[in-house]
């Protein structure tokens, strides 16, 4: 027996050797990711830290490498999970060193949805953020529908719904730039560009987004120069000029930057929810802050738990289903956590958790990897929700 013991150690050595061999990158992201780990500790950010070291390793990795980097990163240090600006910055650094190429770049976007595919929001508004365009380039940009599956010499791409909501989300940021911050203008132009209702949200979304989350220098200095703009105590007589009702809703919901404290805590939920135009957009809003409260609590699931609790009760299993789907956005490979997640949850609302997050399984991976091992996660009674009718598990 000790024989044999000593042969299947070396056998699953020289697996290991043989992998190591044929995965140079992949052994190689692990060592920059302890090193970036190690190297960021001492900081009281490690969030600020990362997005500002890792963008480094392009010049030295390819970029799916360092994708594997953010990945080992994300596996050892437990409390950064939320890594959607380090996509943008990645984003960004790959287009500038060829802007014309941007389109095609948008196809190298992680297929596990990493960072919740922030990359494609930092490739779409680096290409544009110093551009304002004229009437005719903004049809052009228009009719060029990023966003859609394509298969042409500008590159193939074959979204899922979610990379495709990321997209258009991303729209929205660029829109706010290429009008030079006319909001209007830029608001217009979502309608014009997006035929789905729901994309066309989340397009609204991120043109105020830009306004009320900057990030760069340009960004401040263009939102200092809007002649109206909202704060702390005037953003619902700002977001109230907005005559149709998503409009409003839309810049109401993205104000959360001003209430985070009271959003992250679950208590003041109810209150920032209220005021909005209609039952549409305070639904809109509820499934706004739980995402938030997910988003922002990847590294802590006790606190989005609580967080959960402390919400409206008739709103509760709506949160627990939505902190919970965070996770698979977030990372799509994380579809235990996911699940996970909804066991965690109190006993009257942890059905409710696993049927939501069952059903929007073909919205977050469409036949991308990951959804077999989300899907198998899950009980049996909600397994089946995970394929379309016809689909073979």
């Amino acid at each position: 027996m000790v024989k044999l013991a000593h042969v299947l150690i070396i056998a699953v050595a020289v697996v290991l050797v043989i992998v190591l061999q044929l995965s140079p990158f992949q052994s190689e992201s692990e060592q920059y990711a302890r090193d970036i780990v190690k190297q960021c500790a001492p900081e009281k950010d490690h969030a600020a830290c990362y997005e500002q070291e890792v963008p480094r390793f392009l010049s030295t990795l390819p970029l799916e490498s360092v994708f594997d980097v953010v990945r080992s990163v994300r596996r050892l240090d437990p409390s950064y999970q939320f890594c959607h600006v380090l996509g943008h910055k990645l984003g960004e650094a790959v287009v500038a060193e060829d802007p014309s190429r941007w389109f095609e770049i948008l196809s190298r976007n992680p297929p596990d949805n990493l960072c919740s595919s922030g990359f494609l929001h930092g490739v779409a508004v680096a290409r544009f953020r110093a551009e304002v365009l004229d009437d005719e380039g903004l049809e052009k940009l228009i009719s060029a529908r990023a966003c859609e599956s394509r298969n042409s010499p500008a590159g193939e791409w074959n979204p899922t719904p979610f990379e495709q909501a990321t997209c258009y989300h991303g729209l929205g940021h660029l829109l706010f730039f290429v009008t030079d911050a006319d909001i209007p203008k830029a608001l217009s132009s979502c309608e014009k560009a997006v035929e789905s209702s729901d994309f066309r949200r989340l397009c609204r979304e991120g043109v105020f987004m830009t306004m009320y989350q900057p990030l760069e220098p340009d960004d401040f200095l263009m939102i200092e120069r809007m002649p109206m703009k909202p704060g702390t105590t005037t953003v619902r007589y700002y977001c109230a000029q907005f005559a149709r009702d998503e409009n409003e809703g839309a810049c109401l919901r993205e104000s959360w930057p001003y209430s985070r404290a009271e959003i992250m805590s679950g208590k003041g939920i109810g209150k920032f929810c209220s005021g909005q135009p209609n039952t549409t957009e305070e639904h809109r809003c509820y499934e706004s802050a739980f995402s938030i409260v997910g988003r922002l609590s990847l590294g802590s699931r006790e606190k989005a738990l609580e967080a959960c609790g402390n919400a409206p009760e008739e709103w509760r299993e709506a949160c627990y289903g939505r902190v919970a789907l965070a996770v698979i956005e977030e990372d799509a490979l994380s579809g235990r956590a996911a699940v996970s997640m909804c066991k965690s949850t109190p006993e009257e609302y942890r059905m409710g958790c696993m049927e939501f997050i069952a059903r929007r399984a073909d919205f977050v991976f469409g036949d991308r990897a990951g959804r077999a091992q989300f899907c198998a996660a899950l009980s049996t009674e909600f397994s089946a929700l995970c394929y379309p009718v016809g689909d073979v598990n």
